[in-house]
């Protein structure tokens, strides 16, 4: 893929023309994956996104050449994705069986281990993007329903693993977001000055309710990143299920948030 050359001399962030610009900031757009982009191997994994996907974020918030870090790399889309576009990827992974998989993808740093620890081993690095999906809280340990069925009868991972230092192992919500507003506090020192950070979550559905953690997270990460808005993800072809019927409404949530926030330079403390 090559970045359009007809780019506005005023335009520092990319190298898109007005036309790719303006297509790139349409509020929602439906990504449900090219077949070459799964793999058993890859849908192993029980959250995992197209790299097709992920090259438009890359290509509008980066230029070639420059860094992007994905501190929950999964199987390794994010440094597919830097590979098709140009630019020079990192990613961190957790889980043995996952990293494996992200080292097979690409020729990219894959880090396996705890990132709360491998963070501060980058910070002579300088990323002009994170994008990253962190645990949706505890969703993959709730019971069972259609489509975690449909994965178990394929022999598909219903969660990551059972590691206490997986943050979907977290039980209480504000301990979750907690953990999670830590991490990306941390890696703003990683970010250049101009950079951005994505997070793509979703509203999470808990004894009967809805749990709001794609608007929350936005509020707890005021200190360090300026919210800029979303893209939603609309996956078009998951199939509907009765959930609620016929007593009470529970959505069918086909849909995730994709968070966009640009760093904030923190005042210096003089003592």
């Amino acid at each position: 893929m090559k970045d359009s050359e007809n780019v506005d001399p005023r335009n520092k962030l990319n190298t898109l023309s007005g036309r790719e610009w303006i297509r790139f900031t349409k509020s929602w757009f439906i990504a449900d994956g090219k077949p070459s982009d799964i793999s058993h191997e890859i849908d192993l994994h029980p959250a995992s996104f197209p790299p097709s996907m992920i090259e438009d974020f890359i290509k509008f918030f980066t230029k070639p050449g420059e860094k992007v870090l994905d501190p929950f790399l999964g199987t390794g889309s994010t440094l597919v994705a830097c590979e098709n576009t140009g630019r020079l990827g990192r990613g961190i992974e957790l889980y043995s069986k996952y990293a494996k998989t992200a080292k097979s993808r690409t020729k990219f740093p894959v880090h396996e281990g705890d990132l709360r620890k491998i963070l501060p081993t980058l910070k002579n690095e300088s990323f002009s993007l994170c994008i990253t999906s962190p645990p949706y809280w505890r969703i993959l340990k709730k019971k069972k329903d259609y489509n975690q069925q449909e994965r178990l009868d394929k022999g598909l991972d219903l969660q990551y693993g059972q590691n206490p230092l997986d943050l979907g192992m977290i039980e209480d919500k504000e301990d979750f977001l907690h953990e999670l507003v830590k991490i990306f506090a941390n890696i703003h020192s990683l970010l250049s000055s101009e950079a951005h950070l994505v997070v793509f979550i979703q509203n999470v559905r808990d004894k009967g309710e809805m749990i709001p953690l794609a608007f929350e997270l936005p509020l707890r990460l005021n200190k360090w990143y300026k919210f800029l808005g979303e893209k939603v993800w609309l996956q078009n072809q998951k199939t509907l299920r009765p959930y609620g019927y016929p007593y009470s409404f529970v959505s069918n949530v086909h849909h995730h948030f994709g968070l966009i926030f640009k760093k904030r330079m923190l005042e210096v403390q003089i003592k």
